[in-house]
């Protein structure tokens, strides 16, 4: 995508960054306001058909959900961005959106205030408003309590809301076959249930009956819609067809209540044990219609193509009993409430939302709040038929303990908030009744997170208080902000001595670390850049819209970024999406936004870190971005086929030559300053296609792919591309003339060189975008300002003995021992050099051979590269003009260079015709593909640790891994001639091809 106009002061916005902010926060679709209700009120307050006595009105709609969720953010690990390998633990959608929608939802029937339930109403049949609003987890800690943000909810002509931001709860899994049978079985198609009520609800036009009486409602104190949706049958199976859709069966109540009900009509639950035929079930008794009204929506299992599997193995009955009975006899002898219950097919469940309502004779409902209930069932089994088995139960004392808005929370140091609960004790409020929490998650900090238990007033309010304090950063392995802390609730009757957990409820609360900053010293790189780089990483989606990690992209995008970072939290789009962002950093953010001089400037980019830890850290991360590029090339150079392509090979090859000198030089280089090379581990290994590490070249993609000049093209030329910012030229050219003279730390003070170098480093106002010009701003001037500081003492600290020369090197223009400034200097200006030219204008490196650019470029122009010193000697002659940046990029100095040099052809059809990008767990099991990428991924793993031992104290076995190479092009050599397909021709395709994956024995 074309970056957008850079941020200034004043103006109108172009089309695209108004098209850019449209699609960042015009997804969330449209946000109903209420009207005005005195005239309603007056004219559709008529109630013919209500009596004293009334039942809810409430519609029931069935169709289906998209959750686009993000799963990069599943994994702990991919939070830190030093350790972030894009593709590691991926999930199973990894470029997912967090969008959240109803889709193809329809009323499919409503139940009036008579308790009749019909499908004639005008309602019926039609659809919910489509709206978009964002499912997220809570913390990657906690993902079964994930949050809907932004969705609004109502009929289209009828009546529209806000969807109130509260959490899912009760998961449960889906069977398959004759798995539903087992108790053990654990699915991958959840189900789960979110109850919340509807805000700024806007009422339209259009008439029936049911809307007609919730009309006559809806003008009483405290009316609310409340909303209960079944979301079920989603798989998280990327191949799958229905990815990612599930289905979804909801309810919507019409209730005016002087006090809170957090599950809408449900004051009552009969609790599950978690497994196998049914989960919880809510339910009420309406007393006035003599009703038991109860809720198998969430509680019923499904299959994973969505049927409902029935419970099986006998009959099932509704029974009111005090929990002491074992066999059947006992409570049929007993003569107490028994009903027997059935539930019916799809359409059934579509229809009623599996809500089942048995009826109560005068006797029964004298009893109705004294006992509790539960289901059993009979066992059809005529060995044991007097067995009777209880599938749900209500507690013994009745209670139900449900909090009032969430149960999760994001909170900052040092506050205080109150969490709400209504307690019910078979359905009454439960005056006087205990609630008493206990933490169990972390185990070591008990003192950050406070609270005391409450007790339930009259009406069965009970407020549990907390209080935070800083937490630190317990989390800062894996550079998550804050700590996330778990409660489980215990309730209590006054009356009783020993409380009860409330089942399958978890108070979660994140707490975030303390932040500081100090506004106007706010930088990109220091402050910003480690947040957005995170963000890049867990939601690569935004990329085409907004590349947090390119401080270019970002600052042509400043009123778009400005806008979102502002919007509510209860918006669809708010900013961040994970809303893991703490108020300090988010406003910390903002600051930086606004520093701009008044729009007469950029916000300011701030420099690397100068330590020696930052420094290692930067070094090994070069380690891993030198070890990056390998793959591509040799992916390229293992497709051409044998006898074939010469010139092109050999290219490639120095190339890759260069670039395992260039990664030995790195591992000189932080051993030289008492680090410690590290390549035995999986997270060094990209798994393509990925971004380069560190952030190097941000709006580049690396992929694995056949030779061709596309992927010279967009992919090596742009690994290798010069930096053509002017800020930087000055630094390279004082970096060759340095790398070319011998300096002896008594110079160092003087040598002009040097100053330039420190002066420039200090000037730097633009964040790197190159690998030349990370090696500048991360690793050159931090090493000169440490060198300066330790007066040179920061290379005593290395051990000479791990250093690798050319005594270990088989090859021509080894690498060399880096034990000083002069030498480090040389090695860096040697990776720069050989890799993109130290100076845009030159493309030469020190051993006069153009730089790997200009190589790539030799075999896209078709010619080689020469030096020209009289342009008259061009006339006539067909070339090609060196152009190293672009127009604005002049280059005056002599001597030109052309491509005008001998013919260099590269033929396309002689390359096998192998797939992109490939993974070894792709072919398949005992394939021949499968067996030669294992066989080629172990070796390949085999070099990586041989170089680790290599780097860290043995530097003779370098020769060893570089007679390992051979084996790793025999087997890559036979991968990229195995067609996928058994019967497929090798020069047909699809090819295997090497993967580049470490080896887990």
């Amino acid at each position: 995508m074309p970056k957008a106009l850079l941020f200034s002061g004043q103006g109108v916005w172009p089309w695209r960054s108004r098209l850019l902010l449209c699609l960042l926060v015009c997804q969330g679709g449209l946000h109903a306001v209420a009207g005005p209700l005195e005239k309603q009120c007056t004219e559709d307050g008529k109630d013919t058909q209500q009596t004293g006595c009334t039942a809810i009105p409430r519609l029931h709609f069935a169709g289906r959900f998209l959750a686009d969720l993000p799963t990069l953010n599943n994994e702990p690990d991919n939070f830190n961005i030093d350790t972030f390998v894009f593709h590691k633990d991926p999930g199973y959608n990894e470029m997912g959106s967090g969008d959240f929608r109803l889709v193809n939802c329809s009323v499919t029937r409503v139940c009036l205030t008579d308790g009749s339930c019909v499908e004639d109403d005008p309602i019926v049949g039609q659809p919910i408003i489509r709206s978009a609003g964002k499912l997220v987890d809570h913390d990657p800690e906690n993902q079964f309590q994930p949050v809907l943000w932004g969705l609004a909810i109502g009929v289209n002509g009828f009546f529209r809301g806000d969807l109130v931001a509260r959490p899912a709860q009760h998961f449960h899994d889906a069977c398959g076959g004759d798995l539903c049978h087992e108790d053990e079985y654990e699915g991958d198609a959840d189900s789960a249930m979110l109850v919340s009520t509807l805000q700024n609800v806007a009422w339209e036009e259009n008439q029936s009956t049911f809307m007609s009486q919730v009309r006559s409602l809806r003008c009483k104190t405290n009316f609310t819609f409340h909303v209960k949706m079944t979301l079920y049958n989603y798989r998280g199976e990327s191949e799958s067809d229905a990815f990612p859709y599930g289905r979804v069966i909801g309810t919507i109540f019409a209730i005016a209540s002087e006090n809170p009900l957090p599950l809408g009509p449900y004051k009552r639950m009969l609790w599950g044990d978690g497994r196998p035929p049914l989960f919880h079930a809510p339910f009420y008794v309406d007393k006035c219609r003599k009703r038991i009204v109860l809720d198998f929506s969430n509680s019923i299992r499904s299959d994973l193509f969505g049927k409902i599997v029935k419970p099986w193995g006998g009959t099932m009955y509704l029974h009111q009993f005090n929990g002491t009975y074992t066999r059947c006899n006992d409570w049929q002898k007993d003569r107490k409430f028994t009903k027997k219950i059935e539930f019916g097919g799809e359409d059934w469940r579509r229809k009623t939302s599996v809500m089942i309502e048995i009826a109560l004779d005068d006797d029964e409902l004298k009893t109705v709040e004294d006992l509790p209930y539960a289901v059993v069932m009979t066992n059809e089994d005529l060995r044991n038929q007097d067995i009777c088995i209880t599938l749900l139960a209500e507690r013994q004392d009745g209670l139900l303990a449900s909090p009032v808005d969430t149960f999760t929370f994001r909170k900052e140091p040092y506050t205080s908030w109150s969490m709400k609960f209504r307690v019910f004790s078979f359905g009454k409020s439960a005056t006087g009744s205990v609630l008493k929490p206990t933490m169990y998650h972390p185990k070591n900090d008990s003192k950050t997170v406070t609270v005391q238990e409450c007790i339930a007033n009259s009406n069965g309010i009970c407020d549990l208080k907390f209080k935070s304090l800083d937490p630190g950063r317990p989390r800062k392995q894996n550079q998550l902000d804050g700590q996330l802390y778990k409660y489980v609730i215990h309730a209590q009757n006054s009356s009783e001595e020993e409380a009860l957990e409330v089942k399958d409820l978890t108070v979660c609360i994140v707490v975030y670390s303390a932040h500081n900053y100090t506004p106007g010293r706010v930088t990109w790189y220091n402050d910003v850049y480690p947040i957005f780089q995170q963000y890049a990483n867990l939601y690569p989606v935004m990329k085409p819209i907004i590349n947090l990690a390119s401080y270019e992209d970002v600052t042509a995008k400043l009123r778009l970024l400005e806008y979102a970072l502002t919007l509510p939290e209860s918006h669809p789009n708010h900013m961040p999406i994970t809303r893991d962002l703490s108020q300090p950093k988010r406003d910390m953010i903002l600051s930086w936004v606004r520093d701009t001089g008044g729009g007469k400037r950029l916000p300011p980019v701030g420099t690397a870190p100068y330590g020696v830890k930052d420094l290692k850290k930067a070094l090994q991360t070069a380690l891993e971005l030198e070890l990056a590029t390998i793959p591509p090339y040799l992916t390229a150079m293992f497709s051409i086929k044998d006898g074939h392509n010469d010139e092109i090979v050999t290219i490639i090859k120095n190339v890759v030559i260069d670039e395992m000198k260039h990664l030995t030089l790195v591992a000189n280089l932080l051993n030289a300053i008492g680090g410690e090379p590290v390549l035995n581990k999986s997270s060094v290994v990209l798994s393509y296609p990925s971004p380069l590490p560190g952030g190097a070249n941000p709006e580049l993609t690396v992929a694995l792919a056949r030779c061709s000049k596309n992927q010279i093209r967009s992919v090596f030329q742009a690994i290798e591309r010069p930096d053509c910012e002017k800020e930087f030229s000055n630094i390279y050219r004082s970096l060759r003339k340095l790398s070319q003279n011998t300096l002896y730390y008594d110079d160092f003070a003087q040598n002009t060189e040097v100053q330039e170098i420190l002066e420039s480093c200090n000037k730097l106002t633009k964040r790197p975008q190159t690998i030349g010009a990370m090696y500048i701003h991360e690793i050159l001037c931090p090493l000169a300002t440490l060198t300066k500081k330790t007066s040179g003492g920061i290379f005593k600290k290395g051990d000479p003995k791990k250093q690798i020369s050319e005594e270990n090197w088989l090859r021509e223009h080894p690498p060399f021992k880096v034990n000083d400034f002069n030498s480090a200097m040389r090695a860096i200006a040697t990776i720069v050099m050989e890799g993109e030219g130290a100076d845009p204008c030159n493309p030469l490196d020190e051993f006069g051979q153009p730089s790997h650019y200009f190589k790539f470029a030799e075999i896209l122009y078709g010619k080689r590269l020469v030096r020209m010193n009289d342009p008259q000697a061009l006339l006539g002659k067909c070339s090609d003009r060196f152009i190293p940046c672009d127009d604005d990029m002049k280059c005056d100095k002599s001597p030109e260079f052309v491509f005008a040099g001998r013919p260099l052809t590269f033929f396309e059809d002689d390359v096998w015709p192998i797939i992109s990008n490939p993974r070894s767990d792709r072919y398949r099991p005992g394939s021949r593909a499968r067996k030669f990428s294992d066989r080629f991924n172990k070796i390949f793993t085999d070099i990586l640790k041989c170089l680790h031992t290599a780097f860290n104290g043995d530097p003779a076995k370098v020769k060893e891994c570089t007679g390992m190479m051979p084996s790793l092009t025999v087997w890559a050599k036979k991968l990229v001639r195995t067609p996928i397909d058994p019967e497929g021709h090798p020069n047909d395709g699809p090819n295997a091809a090497p993967s580049f994956e470490f080896y887990e024995d």
